[in-house]
């Protein structure tokens, strides 16, 4: 089994990245440097991920890296299927345009390089929470990501309002991180093991290995509820739905624009697919053939609640918000949510809408944050009803508005439509007619708080003078060009076999399993061991 070693390249990167850049501000103190050194970084890690992702697909079957050559279950192990690939290279895709963005936001502030240390310590964390396939060093890349998150928050600390939210959002993390480290002890008592392919192999009996009675001891039943209960606390944090949402309305908006714009996109997504990882791959609580197949009633009535109260709520408060960071902030919540009420139906077709919707939330609220951020930046204002209209004087920007509201909304011919519509069919395919409810209400509920920043941002009053050229600078049409293309190319014709094969590849687990069977086979009989 040869090892892909750009899916370890990639996080150790970063990681490298992070730490050098504040050591070289001892001794250069020019921010473009800093602009260039980092968006050279963010390249690379896309072209790492990009890699690790085309030779999943070839493959055909999940890749797994050992680290320290150590094998599963006696060492920590990267394990990457389709799904958990494409995520990782979208993520890395949209940080690019995220760098190229900073560059016009942050220009010469003398903060640069901490900034983008802790960017790509944030983004290091999202890639080992996508790759990693040990239930213990989920927790590790939580707490990185946690801690680059907490920081940009309070990247203005002079601010109140920047460290009271970064406060917050901290204290809470870390008693979400917590509870996540009490579940990992107890799958360890219950299963023995924290690698997630091991675990995965016990809670299926038709997979027998050699001392299988090594890792399985206790009343693991009993286990494996209190340990969703607990891991799912923490996800549900992270993805920043009811009734965990209570941080994210103060984060997002304190936050610098591109911060916020990557904490909506981005960060949230992480929450959505530890809860998919979990549900369907660790515990096969939606295998028919999982000893714990019997708890899925439970996950499906609890999480599309959580999904619809967080759609429903989060869209009725979008109409009440003057603060345009914080209206896009509760329609972060509004789409997690509908992201959970797909995957909670245990179908594939629910969770390949569900994967569908978070690439095109990921694309349209980046876009949406960072476009809105140039008319806040503009305007000296976050009022909505005294946002400048950029939009009239930059096309780009003006588009940009437009057309990642509409994808949110869900309007064709945009991705935000075609992801909705894959919701509501596997709502109509499991008779969960309630939630067709739910995605249309809050839907059209949400539309009429978008329109509000529309109306302000594209049709109010124009700037004038200096700011017109701060409004049709060259990195924001850099930026914003690549998430424009992505929110009309995110269509079924050119998508449609990638979230097949990424779906098929988290409720199908047997690839996933056999993967990490057969490394621990290879290092105890010193031969590679055939498919």
């Amino acid at each position: 089994m040869e090892p892909v070693h750009s899916v370890a390249t990639a996080p150790a990167l970063l990681v490298a990245v992070a730490f050098a850049l504040p050591l070289m501000h001892l001794k250069v103190k020019t921010a473009r440097v800093f602009h260039d050194a980092s968006l050279a970084a963010a390249l690379a890690a896309l072209a790492l991920t990009l890699h690790a992702y085309a030779h999943v697909l070839k493959r055909g079957s999940p890749v797994l890296y050992r680290m320290g050559g150590w094998p599963p279950p006696l060492g920590i192990v990267y394990e990457v299927d389709a799904f958990s690939a494409l995520l990782a290279a979208y993520t890395a895709l949209i940080i690019v345009s995220v760098v190229i963005y900073s560059r016009w936001y942050l220009r010469d502030d003398p903060g640069v390089p901490y900034y983008y240390a802790l960017l790509f310590g944030l983004e290091a964390g999202l890639l080992g929470i996508y790759y990693t396939g040990d239930v213990f060093n989920l927790f590790v890349m939580i707490e990185v990501l946690g801690i680059a998150c907490y920081g940009l928050v309070a990247y203005y600390r002079s601010s109140r309002e920047a460290v009271e939210a970064a406060f917050k959002y901290a204290f809470f993390g870390a008693l979400a991180g917590l509870v996540y480290f009490l579940a990992a002890v107890l799958t360890y008592s219950g299963f023995g093991s924290l690698t997630m392919g091991f675990v995965a192999a016990t809670s299926r009996p038709q997979f027998r290995y050699p001392y299988a009675e090594i890792f399985a001891w206790g009343n693991v039943v009993g286990a494996v509820v209190l340990v969703l209960a607990l891991a799912h606390w923490t996800f549900t944090f992270k993805a920043g739905v009811f009734p965990n949402h209570f941080w994210l309305p103060d984060a997002h908006p304190a936050a610098p624009t591109p911060i916020s714009a990557v904490l909506s996109g981005l960060v949230v997504n992480a929450g959505a697919y530890a809860s998919m990882r979990f549900l369907y791959t660790v515990f096969g609580v939606y295998d028919p053939l999982s000893i714990f197949h019997e708890l899925s009633p439970y996950f499906t009535t609890v999480l599309s609640a959580v999904g619809a109260i967080s759609a429903i709520f989060a869209s009725l408060m979008m109409l009440i918000q003057k603060d345009a960071k914080r209206l896009i902030a509760y329609s972060t919540i509004m789409h997690l949510g509908l992201i959970f009420t797909g995957f909670s139906l245990g179908t594939e077709l629910g969770v390949r809408a569900a994967t569908y919707h978070i690439l095109t939330h990921a694309a349209g609220k980046a876009l949406l944050f960072m476009s809105v951020g140039v008319a806040i930046e503009i305007s000296g204002t976050r009022r909505i009803s005294e946002l400048k209209a950029v939009g009239r004087l930059s096309p780009v920007v003006g588009a940009s508005i437009v057309l990642s509201s509409l994808s949110l909304v869900g309007l064709p011919p945009l991705g935000g439509f075609f992801s909705k519509f894959s919701l509501y069919q596997a709502f109509i395919e499991t008779g969960r007619f309630e939630l067709v409810a739910v995605l249309l209400v809050s839907s059209g509920i949400a539309l009429l708080g978008y329109l509000k920043v529309v109306q302000s941002a594209v049709f109010g009053v124009p700037p004038a003078g200096e700011e017109v050229r701060r409004a049709r600078e060259g990195a924001i049409w850099a930026s914003f060009l690549p998430l424009l293309v992505l929110l009309i190319a995110l269509n079924p014709p050119l998508v449609g076999e990638l979230l097949s094969r990424a779906s098929g590849s988290l409720v199908h687990a047997e690839g996933y399993i056999i993967e990490a069977l057969r490394s621990f086979m290879e290092y105890l009989w010193g031969t590679p061991v055939g498919g």
